[in-house]
């Protein structure tokens, strides 16, 4: 049966690729983000609705409410990093100020801005999966992200799960290296990886599996501990 579905961050290479797999598995999509120019080019592409909003700024999202799907089947959060962390040994203390609230901004608070306002929107038995799409260096803010992220996502897995709603978060794991310059900093294979596990994540075979962090990592056993 087909399932209304957002796609945040669908100005980017990831986000796209997510969204153009929910489409080819029969799904109505919408996508979300920032960067009108990109945004539109992408929704034209792929034939499917866009809501210009930034999902880390609060009045930009009560503006863009009025515009999504009244009911929702799945969010999928992907995130838009807009701002050029550059090489962290040169930071000033400053820049490192900077560089860690835009990457906690684009991952975190985007998607738990976008939940907020569009949780109610869910039909009961839906999906909600938030993608943390780079395996992070040990000690760097994606490392804190991460776990901020995958402890998010499970401590909202007990909310929703009194309406059959799943929660998960999609991991890139070990073994992925940092791919082409452009919009994503994910390599199309892990793009591909990413798109087909969150996709599975909203089929009946998935409904047992919530507030899991789950790692896509070209095949790589994923390092714990």
């Amino acid at each position: 049966m087909a399932m209304e579905v957002l796609v945040t961050g669908g100005d980017t290479d990831l986000g796209r690729t997510i969204a153009e797999s929910f489409r080819d598995a029969g799904h109505r999509v919408v996508i979300a983000g920032a960067r009108r120019d990109e945004l539109d080019v992408a929704a034209k592409e792929l034939e499917v609705d866009a809501v210009v909003f930034d999902n880390t700024d609060a009045a930009s999202l009560e503006e863009a409410r009025d515009q999504f799907p009244h009911h929702l089947d799945t969010i999928v959060n992907v995130p838009a990093p807009r701002w050029d962390a550059g090489d962290p040994r040169t930071y000033s203390l400053a820049d490192r100020a900077t560089a860690w609230r835009n990457a906690l901004d684009a991952t975190v608070l985007s998607a738990v801005l976008t939940v907020q306002i569009l949780g109610d929107h869910l039909r009961s038995g839906g999906s909600i999966i938030n993608v943390i799409p780079e395996n992070p260096t040990e000690g760097g803010a994606e490392a804190a992200i991460k776990a901020a992220v995958s402890d998010w996502t499970a401590g909202q897995a007990p909310h929703f799960g009194i309406r059959g709603i799943t929660v998960n978060a999609v991991a890139s794991g070990r073994n992925t290296e940092p791919g082409y310059d452009g919009l994503s900093r994910t390599p199309p294979p892990v793009a591909d990886e990413i798109s087909r596990l969150a996709l599975f994540l909203t089929t009946p075979a998935a409904r047992h599996i919530t507030g899991q962090t789950l790692h896509v990592s070209h095949g790589a056993l994923a390092n714990f501990g």
